[in-house]
């Protein structure tokens, strides 16, 4: 027997009735942007993966350009759900979840809530909240905004909260369903720190988290918001397993896994 990889070209120009299809498909999906892209990728194996993904863009755009005046004017309610919510858990993804229900964006939904919760008219002052969200006083919403970080930059994981109902003690922030590459490095866990990073307390949390992280689910990232000392990024101790950083990784640095090559890899093999 000889395997032979077949090339299967995909369709990137399509009939009227496909495209209406695909546009009805995302119209009528409940979820965000990032779930209705795996979706279409298993809905529609035929259709170029980047053409798939080139329709979503328009459809969610002008989705939220259509409905943004509605989504301002429901502010008020989107932010007693949140209150509510959050009084009654400590879960992380509070935000996710309401944005899935309402259908509205993610970082829209973030910008409407610290806009209303700080009294911010400024869209400098809440776009800096947005890109550090260790400076919100409030470290729950803090938690779920750096969620948010992780879901606009395409990232898919599992949070504390999902990996303790899996049965796991000690978790990291975010546990990667799909890992993805920093700057050439496999990372399969995030984990979120407020404070600095000297050498003392790196090693501590080395100790008692990072390396249980690192013997469970292999290497990943801890983020110090408030910065850290310089050698705590190079201590023998992160072994090729811990990499430092002050900062959400920047999306030029990424490079995530292309799950449209992922479920279709066996489809391109033909064994005669």
């Amino acid at each position: 027997m000889n395997e032979k990889a077949t090339t299967v070209v995909k369709k990137r120009i399509l009939i009227s009735k496909e495209y209406k299809t695909i546009c009805d498909f995302i119209d009528q999906f409940e979820g965000l942007a990032i779930d209705c892209e795996i979706a279409l990728l298993q809905k529609f194996p035929s259709i170029e993966s980047l053409t798939l993904k080139a329709i979503l863009q328009v459809q969610v755009t002008t989705h939220i350009k259509a409905l943004r005046w509605r989504h301002e004017s429901r502010t008020l309610k989107y932010v007693d759900i949140y209150n509510k919510c959050s009084s009654n858990s400590k879960d992380s993804d509070i935000l996710l979840k309401i944005a899935r229900e309402h259908r509205v964006g993610p970082v829209t939904l973030c910008r409407y809530i610290l806009k209303f919760k700080y009294e911010m008219k400024n869209k400098a002052e809440i776009a800096h909240l947005l890109k550090y969200p260790q400076l919100i006083e409030d470290q729950q919403l803090s938690a779920n905004i750096i969620q948010y970080l992780a879901t606009k930059a395409g990232m898919h994981f599992h949070d504390e909260n999902e990996l303790r109902r899996l049965g796991y003690d000690k978790t990291p922030d975010l546990k990667m369903i799909l890992p993805f590459l920093f700057r050439g490095e496999v990372i399969n866990w995030i984990e979120s720190k407020a404070g600095f990073g000297d050498i003392k307390s790196h090693r501590y949390y080395t100790q008692q988290q990072y390396q249980s992280y690192c013997n469970r689910f292999g290497p990943g990232i801890v983020i110090y918001w408030m910065g850290y000392q310089e050698e705590t990024a190079t201590l023998p101790d992160n072994d090729d397993c811990i990499i430092v950083l002050d900062d959400f990784p920047r999306l030029e640095d990424l490079e995530l896994l292309d799950l449209s090559k992922t479920m279709q890899h066996l489809d391109n093999v033909n064994v005669c």
